[in-house]
């Protein structure tokens, strides 16, 4: 019989990795890659020419009616509930890498993709513009993004909210005037779209508190 010449830590490894295989499904998987890599996903790094592109860790799905949410402390994605009414995210909703919104939590992104995101993958992306929203009294605005053209040149030419399909644009605004009346919905306010400029600006800000709030 032939004798593996495989080092013990190479064969161990390759165990590890294949028990992960048969017991993980996909998103499980992603999620214990990336706790053993880094203490909170939430943390991390932003890419060398943010705000121009930028870290999303997506937690819902587009197309999906299930609201999951990473918990910021141990990395485990839970399912914080199902949507009440027959309304689907129209665009993959995560959470902005290593950002402090208004309401003190990352900053959220709403990514257009050819194919759903799934939950706890990181996808570089590029702002195109901003859903200007109110949530309970705090500012809870919503990047609009694409992939950055390194990950999908498909979106290459689409630089603002205008040179989206206008019915792509409607249904994000659509989702989230059906959302703010649901049961638990919250008292939400919209206030129309911004420009990618805007979303820009609110990108470094959100990026600059991160950085106050940890001494960087």
């Amino acid at each position: 019989m032939p004798v593996s010449r495989e080092p013990a830590v190479i064969r161990a490894s390759w165990h590890a990795v294949n028990v992960s295989r048969r017991t993980l499904p996909p998103a499980a998987g992603l999620l214990a890659a990336s706790a053993a890599h880094a203490q909170n996903v939430f943390d991390y790094p932003q890419t060398d020419d943010a705000p121009d592109t930028f870290h999303v860790v997506n937690e819902i799905p587009a197309g999906s009616f299930t609201k999951y949410e990473i918990n910021a402390d141990n990395g485990q994605l839970i399912v914080d509930r199902y949507v009440s009414m027959p309304v689907r995210y129209p665009a993959n909703y995560g959470s902005i890498t290593s950002s402090t919104g208004g309401d003190n939590d990352p900053l959220d992104a709403l990514v257009i993709t050819r194919d759903a995101i799934y939950p706890g993958a990181v996808i570089k992306a590029r702002a195109i513009g901003v859903l200007r929203m109110i949530d309970d009294g705090e500012a809870d605005d919503k990047i609009i993004a694409v992939p950055a053209s390194d990950v999908d040149p498909t979106y290459a030419d689409i630089k603002e909210m205008a040179d989206l399909p206008k019915m792509d644009a409607e249904r994000l605004n659509a989702f989230f005037r059906v959302y703010k009346n649901l049961p638990d919905g919250g008292d939400i306010q919209l206030d129309g779209f911004g420009d990618a400029s805007d979303a820009r600006e609110i990108l470094t800000q959100a990026f600059d508190a991160y950085a106050k709030e940890h001494g960087e």
